[in-house]
């Protein structure tokens, strides 16, 4: 994939929306023009007098049902007329900018912005509140400095029907998920959740505890199995770089200490290395450092937590 295939499936979608948008007007005029023709016709044969603006008004007035209804087709044909150009426009995206630069940086890498991190990962956790619809993709097998790590974007929500049968959907988890080999071994489950982190789940088996630290309770909750095992894993050092992490993500970050990885959600209501408007020409300098600033999320948790062994 090189600059010029990105810039061609681009501007298929231009050329497409072109296309239909010219079959939409011209049907538009077209019947404003045989709307004219007509109500002339039949004003001037009944030998009625009519003003400008009452000739007018009463035209629009015949137009505006079909205005609104013409809107309706129009989107829905320009969406599924142009899915097929606007998938191609994905492909050629993620694979000159995040596929390119993913193989400069990891190595070992298995990564599809259409599959999804498996749901057992997250739900075997029992860290979240899972809702009703789990949707992921961008799911990434890969290793940095020789830890191994799986990563994705994750979309959680519930589903509810009123009694009318209007069904509606609210998030509860829209963010990064990401899980990482930790090169310290323990045996029971730590959670940490940001004080801005709303849908985290604690079952009865955790206690909350307390650490050393003021400004780590403050910004923190911290809830563990096994409160020795909590201390040996939340040294100061770790606990400086986990408020480095959710300084970052305002608050909205759980990490989960667990069979001797570590996994960590950053509820940031975002979708990760996703494509540039197809409006407007590429800015490559601008979509590179946007994906470098989504490829050290992954990045900064391994370089600041030292997970390298």
């Amino acid at each position: 994939m090189n600059y010029e295939q990105l810039e061609q499936a681009r501007l298929a979608i231009q050329n497409k929306e072109k296309k239909i948008n010219d079959i939409f007007l011209t049907i538009f005029f077209g019947f404003i023009a045989v709307i004219l023709i007509v109500s002339a016709i039949t004003s001037f044969s009944a030998g009625t007098e009519t003003s400008i603006f009452t000739f007018g008004f009463s035209t629009f007035a015949m137009l505006f049902p079909f205005v609104f209804f013409l809107i309706i087709p129009y989107l829905i044909v320009r969406l599924f007329a142009t899915s097929a150009e606007t998938a191609a426009y994905r492909d050629a995206y993620k694979s000159y900018f995040i596929t390119a630069t993913f193989n400069k940086i990891f190595t070992n890498l298995s990564y599809s912005h259409t599959s999804a991190m498996p749901k057992e990962y997250v739900s075997g956790t029992g860290m979240m509140n899972m809702g009703d619809l789990y949707s992921s993709n961008d799911y990434t097998v890969a290793k940095y400095k020789g830890i191994p790590f799986k990563q994705a974007d994750v979309h959680l929500q519930n589903e509810s029907t009123d009694s009318d049968g209007n069904t509606t959907y609210h998030t509860i988890f829209r963010g990064r998920y990401v899980i990482f080999d930790y090169n310290k071994k323990f045996d029971k489950k730590l959670l940490v959740v940001g004080k801005n982190f709303d849908n985290s789940k604690i079952d009865k088996t955790f206690k909350k505890i307390q650490l050393e630290s003021n400004e780590f309770n403050k910004n923190f909750y911290v809830y563990a199995q096994d409160g020795f095992e909590a201390y040996y894993l939340l040294d100061p050092a770790v606990m400086e770089r986990i408020m480095k992490l959710d300084d970052l993500h305002n608050g909205r970050v759980m990490v989960c200490f667990l069979n001797n990885q570590i996994h960590i959600a950053i509820n940031n209501n975002t979708d990760s290395f996703e494509p540039a408007s197809y409006k407007k020409p590429i800015d490559e300098k601008h979509e590179f450092n946007k994906v470098m600033n989504d490829i050290k999320v992954i990045t900064n948790i391994i370089d600041e937590i030292k997970l390298v062994k």
